[in-house]
């Protein structure tokens, strides 16, 4: 068989992860518009031409890490030689298929049930090991997912719309903290659109959070609050730690409008929750899980920064990662490198690098554009004391961080 060298916005946005390189930088190695892989990335199944990622590859390749090679092969030989390679590269990392799987006429509910459990392990590792290792493994299932909507029918459907839903949410999430708003905000759509269709209440709540959330982290107030608030309608149908994180975007929406003394409700609220029983519902644990007291700690603290107060949120923090469950290294890493910043503002720079040099080495197994971006931050902070030793470490530390 021929190979057809064909790249999609979901392979070339996959390629990019590996590389751990952001849309600008593969934009100018590709020697395009930024937008223009913005679009490709955001569409997912858009055709990205093949001169393109021809004309891109040697330079690509000179920062393409072992496992970037080997996971993207097939499709890097198919560009150099596109008659040269069995098989098909339609999809990363496909086998050389005589055609397209037949979908099945009928869908077991036991399959949903595993695509569910498969989600699950998803989570786990994503908490342990950061995005880049999840995205393209998860935007192939919501491909499958999607077609098996074709055939599911009845109650069949409305439970593979909520999984779909899911997964698409956890999609948002990869690509959010991948640094790529664009494709998050796709997903994280597609999510509150199937969640509706299956009246998944707590999904549907669950996926307005994430979305307030992404409004935050673009410091749109307005619009995080509006979401907080649609997430906690109908809060009698929510559990404990749903009711939490959609209080703690609340509070995040009130830090961004300066508002001290509404933030800090939120917060007593968002925590009082987090810590209450849960109702241990199937899909609970998975979704909300990692909303224990530490992690308002960590949102908190972030929203003091916001309002300037920095050793208030010093404190927080040091409380909060003492109690850090240990399975959750990803945004442990995330909340060291907050602390460090919160040194920094209140001019403590030993402390800060000490800090942020551990938070450094779970960012460097846990890659997070959250938790690199608070890190840039040190640089300017530290400042004011550009020959001290260990800022001196730490500008070197940082320099090696992708």
């Amino acid at each position: 068989m021929i190979v057809v060298a064909r790249w999609t916005g979901q392979e070339a946005s996959a390629l990019r992860q590996a590389l751990r390189m952001t849309i600008r930088d593969f934009a100018d190695h590709l020697g395009v518009a930024e937008r223009t892989v913005a679009k490709w990335e955001a569409s997912g199944l858009a055709m990205v031409p093949v001169p393109v990622m021809q004309a891109a590859l040697d330079t690509v390749l000179t920062r393409a890490p072992d496992e970037a090679k080997g996971r993207f092969g097939m499709l890097l030989a198919a560009l150099r030689d596109p008659a040269g390679v069995a098989g098909s590269a339609d999809t990363l990392g496909a086998a050389g298929l005589p055609g397209p799987a037949p979908m099945p006429r009928r869908l077991d509910p036991e399959a949903i049930r595993r695509l569910q459990t498969i989600l699950v392990e998803y989570v786990k590792i994503d908490n342990l090991l950061g995005p880049a290792h999840l995205l393209d493994l998860t935007t192939l299932h919501l491909k499958f997912i999607g077609e098996l909507l074709t055939v599911a029918a009845g109650q069949v459907r409305t439970e593979l719309l909520t999984v779909g839903a899911s997964y698409a949410e956890f999609a948002g999430w990869l690509y959010q903290d991948a640094g790529n708003p664009q494709s998050a905000t796709y997903w994280t759509d597609r999510a509150l659109s199937w969640a509706q269709t299956a009246d998944n209440h707590l999904m549907v709540s669950y996926v307005l959070m994430r979305k307030s959330n992404q409004a935050s982290g673009l410091g749109d107030a307005a619009r995080t609050l509006d979401l907080a608030r649609a997430a906690l309608r109908k809060q009698d149908r929510l559990s404990p730690r749903a009711r939490a994180l959609a209080l703690r975007q609340e509070a995040h929406g009130h830090a961004l409008s300066e508002d001290p003394l509404a933030c800090a409700r939120a917060l007593a609220a968002a925590h009082e929750q987090a810590a209450a029983p849960g109702d241990h519902r199937d899909e609970e644990p998975a979704l909300t899980g990692y909303c224990t007291p530490s992690y308002i700690d960590g949102e908190a603290a972030d929203c003091w920064m916001l309002l300037g107060q920095p050793h208030k949120a010093v404190a927080i923090l040091e409380h909060g990662l003492a109690e850090w469950p240990a399975q959750y290294q990803r945004d442990r890493g995330l909340n060291l490198a907050r602390l460090a910043v919160a040194h920094a503002a209140d001019r403590e720079p030993e402390q800060a690098c000490a800090v942020a040099q551990e938070a450094a080495g779970i960012v460097s197994n846990t890659w997070s554009a959250r938790a690199t971006a608070e890190l840039r931050r040190l640089p300017a902070l530290l400042s004011a004391w550009p020959d001290l030793a260990p800022v001196v470490e730490l500008r070197e530390t940082l320099a090696a961080l992708p």
